[in-house]
Protein backbone atom coordinates (compact mmCIF):
# COMPACT_ATOMS: atom_id res chain seq x y z
CA UNK A 1 0.00 0.00 0.00
CA UNK A 2 1.47 3.25 -1.36
CA UNK A 3 1.53 6.42 1.16
CA UNK A 4 0.53 9.62 -0.33
CA UNK A 5 2.06 12.48 0.93
CA UNK A 6 -0.23 16.00 1.42
CA UNK A 7 0.88 18.48 -1.59
CA UNK A 8 1.25 15.49 -3.96
CA UNK A 9 -0.43 14.60 -6.89
CA UNK A 10 -2.80 12.03 -6.11
CA UNK A 11 -3.52 12.58 -2.77
CA UNK A 12 -7.13 13.29 -0.96
CA UNK A 13 -8.02 14.67 2.41
CA UNK A 14 -11.30 12.87 1.87
CA UNK A 15 -12.88 16.63 3.30
CA UNK A 16 -11.22 16.05 6.47
CA UNK A 17 -9.49 18.99 6.67
CA UNK A 18 -12.72 21.33 5.96
CA UNK A 19 -14.43 19.45 8.45
CA UNK A 20 -11.58 20.12 11.09
CA UNK A 21 -12.03 23.65 10.20
CA UNK A 22 -16.00 23.90 10.43
CA UNK A 23 -15.99 22.17 13.84
CA UNK A 24 -13.21 24.86 15.10
CA UNK A 25 -15.42 27.22 13.62
CA UNK A 26 -18.60 26.24 15.25
CA UNK A 27 -16.45 25.34 18.68
CA UNK A 28 -14.97 29.24 18.40
CA UNK A 29 -18.60 30.54 18.04
CA UNK A 30 -19.82 28.35 21.10
CA UNK A 31 -17.43 29.67 23.04
CA UNK A 32 -17.76 33.53 22.31
CA UNK A 33 -21.47 32.70 22.82
CA UNK A 34 -20.64 31.18 26.38
CA UNK A 35 -18.40 34.04 26.77
CA UNK A 36 -21.15 36.78 25.84
CA UNK A 37 -23.43 34.52 28.52
CA UNK A 38 -21.05 34.85 31.30
CA UNK A 39 -20.49 38.86 30.80
CA UNK A 40 -24.65 39.04 31.08
CA UNK A 41 -24.96 37.02 34.06
CA UNK A 42 -22.27 39.22 35.82
CA UNK A 43 -23.82 42.37 34.76
CA UNK A 44 -27.00 41.33 36.31
CA UNK A 45 -25.64 40.16 39.40
CA UNK A 46 -23.56 43.77 39.68
CA UNK A 47 -27.09 45.29 38.98
CA UNK A 48 -28.68 43.48 41.58
CA UNK A 49 -25.95 43.97 44.66
CA UNK A 50 -25.91 47.38 43.39
CA UNK A 51 -30.00 47.91 43.57
CA UNK A 52 -29.91 46.46 47.05
CA UNK A 53 -27.04 48.66 48.50
CA UNK A 54 -29.23 51.43 46.93
CA UNK A 55 -32.47 50.09 48.60
CA UNK A 56 -30.76 49.56 51.85
CA UNK A 57 -28.70 53.06 51.74
CA UNK A 58 -32.50 54.56 51.11
CA UNK A 59 -34.04 53.47 54.01
CA UNK A 60 -30.87 54.24 56.18
CA UNK A 61 -31.43 57.73 55.23
CA UNK A 62 -34.99 58.04 55.60
CA UNK A 63 -34.65 56.83 59.03
CA UNK A 64 -32.03 58.94 59.55
CA UNK A 65 -33.60 61.75 58.71
CA UNK A 66 -36.63 61.31 61.50
CA UNK A 67 -33.72 60.92 63.75
CA UNK A 68 -31.95 64.20 62.65
CA UNK A 69 -35.08 66.26 62.77
CA UNK A 70 -35.95 65.12 66.26
CA UNK A 71 -32.29 66.10 67.16
CA UNK A 72 -32.46 69.13 65.49
CA UNK A 73 -35.46 70.20 67.57
CA UNK A 74 -33.58 69.39 70.93
CA UNK A 75 -30.69 71.03 69.52
CA UNK A 76 -32.58 74.07 69.19
CA UNK A 77 -34.29 74.10 72.32
CA UNK A 78 -31.11 73.61 74.01
CA UNK A 79 -29.38 76.61 72.42
CA UNK A 80 -32.03 79.24 73.74
CA UNK A 81 -29.49 80.45 76.56
CA UNK A 82 -26.75 80.87 74.80
CA UNK A 83 -28.61 82.34 71.39
CA UNK A 84 -31.86 84.04 71.97
CA UNK A 85 -33.50 84.37 68.65
CA UNK A 86 -35.09 81.18 67.01
CA UNK A 87 -34.08 81.88 63.82
CA UNK A 88 -30.60 81.90 64.11
CA UNK A 89 -30.27 79.05 66.41
CA UNK A 90 -32.70 77.49 63.36
CA UNK A 91 -30.00 79.07 60.98
CA UNK A 92 -26.84 77.82 62.27
CA UNK A 93 -28.12 74.09 63.13
CA UNK A 94 -29.43 73.82 59.66
CA UNK A 95 -25.77 74.38 58.10
CA UNK A 96 -24.23 72.28 60.48
CA UNK A 97 -26.39 69.38 59.37
CA UNK A 98 -26.37 70.29 55.47
CA UNK A 99 -22.44 70.06 55.82
CA UNK A 100 -22.61 66.87 57.58
CA UNK A 101 -25.55 65.36 55.26
CA UNK A 102 -23.37 66.70 52.36
CA UNK A 103 -19.88 64.60 54.25
CA UNK A 104 -21.93 61.59 54.63
CA UNK A 105 -23.60 61.49 50.86
CA UNK A 106 -20.77 62.14 49.66
CA UNK A 107 -18.94 59.40 51.06
CA UNK A 108 -21.78 56.80 50.50
CA UNK A 109 -22.02 58.29 46.86
CA UNK A 110 -18.14 57.03 46.30
CA UNK A 111 -18.88 53.57 47.68
CA UNK A 112 -21.96 53.00 45.79
CA UNK A 113 -20.14 53.85 42.74
CA UNK A 114 -17.46 51.41 43.30
CA UNK A 115 -19.78 48.61 44.03
CA UNK A 116 -21.70 49.52 41.10
CA UNK A 117 -19.03 48.92 38.91
CA UNK A 118 -18.90 45.64 37.27
CA UNK A 119 -15.66 42.95 37.87
CA UNK A 120 -15.71 41.97 34.54
CA UNK A 121 -11.50 40.61 34.88
CA UNK A 122 -12.89 36.89 35.73
CA UNK A 123 -14.74 36.71 32.51
CA UNK A 124 -12.17 38.37 30.87
CA UNK A 125 -9.66 36.14 32.14
CA UNK A 126 -11.60 33.10 31.11
CA UNK A 127 -12.12 34.05 27.29
CA UNK A 128 -8.05 34.70 27.07
CA UNK A 129 -7.56 31.18 28.99
CA UNK A 130 -9.96 29.67 26.12
CA UNK A 131 -8.43 31.48 23.27
CA UNK A 132 -4.99 30.06 24.51
CA UNK A 133 -6.04 27.25 24.87
CA UNK A 134 -7.32 26.58 21.30
CA UNK A 135 -4.19 28.36 19.90
CA UNK A 136 -1.98 25.63 21.88
CA UNK A 137 -3.95 22.85 20.62
CA UNK A 138 -4.55 23.58 17.12
CA UNK A 139 -0.08 24.36 16.88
Amino acid sequence: METKVPGEPGYESNGRIGELLQQITDDLKTIARDEVELVKIELVHSAKAAAADAAVVLLGAIVALVGLGLLCVVAVAALEPVIEPLWLRMLILAMVYLALGGGVAAAFGRRFKRDATPDLDAPAGHAKRTVDSVRTRLH
